[in-house]
């Protein structure tokens, strides 16, 4: 059986291709679009490139035409949305990047699914809720993003809403942890730490390294989110997370004992960052009583990242 037509934007950065190479494994048919920014990598999808269920277009996320037709002549059912600025740091020296592509973006890719009916999958980010001293974040907790980036994906889902409200736009909004495995761009943290490892250099760490993280294998996070798309609720929000919790500090530790190397020689505690939130925790109950448990082994998923890297 021919599986639905689905439309994957930034199919070219670490958790579209990933997503990518998932819905063609599953037997859909994959139209990809994506502008090739700095995060956006040929060699991330060309193995693909002879695939004749994955068709390629270079697109900037806000070319609503453009997108209309394609959808209209590929007879796309689903837009899933992974077209994001995603790094905090970027956003607190200019967002205007981050405005373009997270909010103007999902404007014009919902401005398409008003007109043909098209249904959106927003990938949207923990960091929505803000941080949380105890407990974890359900997702009808109040959103309280806590800069650039975060305020912009929090934004676009409300207007993601108001579309599903007013027009009637079929939509489901997932709400992943941080991702983390081979493909992610340098300027991320794990990534960070393995390139300084590799050339012997100094680690940095913001503040004392107890900020504490949620991690989530890119690979489960794209299983969780098809199969959502096959078993979520219509205009409902997902937490995604396999509850990886632990200090930047013991994730450092974590893959310096993986490589086998003493991290005492190269962390270099820095200034913290501008508005540095302490702690991310989100539930994922909501997604478990879907019957959705494929979480993998986190040191196992550190290792093969840590391989890809080496």
């Amino acid at each position: 059986m021919i599986k639905q037509t689905i439309l994957i934007t930034g199919c070219a950065g670490f958790i579209g291709s990933h997503a990518v190479d998932h819905f063609l494994k599953k037997g859909y048919q994959v139209v990809g679009i994506d502008c090739f920014t700095y995060a956006g990598k040929v060699g991330n999808i060309q193995h693909h490139y002879e695939n004749p269920n994955f068709k390629l277009f270079n697109i900037d996320i806000c070319s609503k035409e453009n997108i209309l037709e394609i959808c209209r002549m590929r007879k796309v059912e689903w837009i899933i949305n992974f077209a994001a600025e995603t790094h905090v740091d970027n956003s607190i020296k200019q967002s205007n990047n981050f405005i373009h592509s997270n909010f103007n973006g999902v404007h014009a890719l919902l401005e398409v699914c008003r007109q043909t009916g098209v249904k959106i999958f927003q990938i949207s980010t923990d960091e929505v809720y803000g941080s949380i001293a105890e407990g974890a974040f359900q997702e009808d907790d109040k959103l309280d993003p806590r800069n650039p980036y975060s305020a912009t994906k929090a934004a676009a889902e409300h207007l993601v809403r108001s579309y599903t409200n007013t027009y009637g736009i079929s939509h489901i909004i997932v709400r992943p942890s941080n991702n983390f495995g081979p493909r992610q761009h340098d300027e991320k943290f794990l990534p960070t730490i393995l390139k300084k490892i590799n050339k012997k250099e100094k680690i940095p760490v913001y503040g004392d390294g107890s900020n504490v993280r949620d991690w989530l294998f890119v690979k489960d996070n794209v299983t969780a989110i098809e199969f959502l798309l096959r078993n979520g609720k219509i205009n409902e929000t997902y937490n995604v997370t396999a509850k990886n919790e632990m200090k930047n500090l013991d994730l450092l530790n974590g893959v310096c004992d993986i490589c086998d190397i003493d991290p005492n020689g190269y962390i270099s505690f820095v200034e913290d960052r501008l508005g540095h939130d302490f702690r991310y925790s989100i539930s994922n109950e909501k997604l478990l009583s879907l019957g959705f448990n494929e979480f993998s082994d986190f040191r196992s998923s550190l290792a093969e990242t840590i391989s890809f890297f080496d």
